[in-house]
């Protein structure tokens, strides 16, 4: 059994995937020329990070294992990590709000994020981001 065959089983191996995630976005262009095929994206908000199920949802990940198991399918990873995640319904103000974010950040490395993505967050968290209300 390969390292990529290694399904995460802890939340705190999740958090500690989107950091690596992040950190090899900035030293693996191998990593950031995969940014536009991943459909869903998770959230974490104490730590302003994103991350896709494809990489995160592996045990001991890093680019070089990400780079030899590129080929595996997000629907293994996307059963284990709906344990401690919810996909945000689109086009709701959240949604908008980390889509524009998670845009953002794949510019940086001339990638565009795909149309039908969708960004998951965690159980533990509530968004309250209402809309402005009109004074008057």
């Amino acid at each position: 059994m390969s390292a990529i065959d290694n399904l995460v089983t802890e939340y705190n191996d999740v958090l500690v995937n989107i950091y690596q995630f992040n950190e090899d976005l900035q030293n693996d262009e191998e990593v950031a020329s995969f940014l536009s095929q991943f459909k869903h994206w998770y959230y974490i908000p104490d730590l302003n990070m994103f991350g896709p199920s494809k990489y995160i949802g592996y045990k001991n990940i890093n680019s070089i294992v990400f780079n030899q198991g590129i080929q595996k399918s997000e629907v293994e990873t996307g059963k284990v990590l709906k344990e401690w995640f919810y996909p945000l319904e689109t086009n709701t103000n959240e949604d908008l709000v980390l889509r524009t974010e998670l845009a953002s950040l794949l510019e940086q490395a001339d990638k565009k994020l795909r149309a039908n993505a969708i960004i998951h967050v965690p159980k533990s968290v509530l968004f309250l981001m209402l809309e402005p209300k009109s004074v008057g």
